[in-house]
């Protein structure tokens, strides 16, 4: 009994917002009912603790998976993987933050977000509210999005950053960030298909509503910011 209520626990500590009938309630929809054993609630339970622990997996304070941390006061959606960190500001027009990073500061939900850059610059995100794993063995960047259709992209997001130095957030908008020597200046599209969108490659984007697919500077780089919580 201690164990079954020690996983309980573990699994509710990383979605503090959930009443327990709603917690109950995702258990029974992964198969936990009145037949089910305690060995099929704790497994059950290690995957919702895994898709979204209280406490954020550290080795050597940084990361080995990728996962998407949600912080208040300021809100922000930060990405962490092995390789960087991407921060942006829901609601805010504004380019995502880009940086290597030294190390992250213990951390689970409720507590403050420190991240220190590579540069050695404490960087205070807020308070974390939601650790979600997205990948539990990422590749650094993505390869080819080449034909992807806005239709199935699901809730997928995407940086992509171009070699004349903009970039590109990627979901069901596409939204490009151009840095110029006193403003940012961004282009919102309203798009369809990704003819082309892999490195070394121009980015070519068909329009919604068909047109004629507009051409941009060659890939260098496309990151995954969003998905799905990894599940299973």
């Amino acid at each position: 009994m201690p164990g079954v209520l020690d996983a309980v626990r573990r699994a509710w500590e990383g979605q503090p917002e959930l009443s327990l009938p709603t917690l109950f309630g995702i258990l029974a929809n992964r198969g936990v009912g009145w037949g089910a054993s305690d060995d099929d609630l704790l497994r059950v339970l290690a995957t919702v603790e895994r898709t979204h622990p209280g406490t954020l997996p550290l080795s050597g304070s940084r990361v080995t998976a990728r996962y998407l941390l949600l912080t208040q006061g300021p809100e922000h959606r930060v990405m962490v993987d092995p390789w960087r960190v991407v921060v942006r500001r829901p609601g805010v027009s504004a380019q995502p933050g880009v940086w290597d990073y030294a190390t992250i500061r213990p951390a689970f939900v409720g507590s403050p977000l420190v991240v220190t850059s590579a540069e050695g610059i404490d960087h205070r995100l807020g308070v974390l509210s939601r650790i979600s794993l997205l990948d539990a063995a990422p590749h650094s960047a993505v390869a080819d999005l080449s034909g992807v259709r806005r239709r199935d992209l699901g809730d997928a997001v995407y940086l992509v950053a171009l070699d004349d130095g903009s970039t590109v957030v990627l979901s069901h908008g596409f939204d490009r960030f151009t840095a110029g020597r006193r403003s940012l200046e961004q282009e919102s599209l309203a798009w369809d298909t990704l003819t082309s969108c892999r490195p070394g490659q121009p980015l070519v984007v068909g329009p919604a509503g068909g047109g004629r697919p507009r051409e941009y500077a060659q890939v260098r780089e496309i990151l995954l910011l969003e998905d799905e919580p990894l599940a299973d």
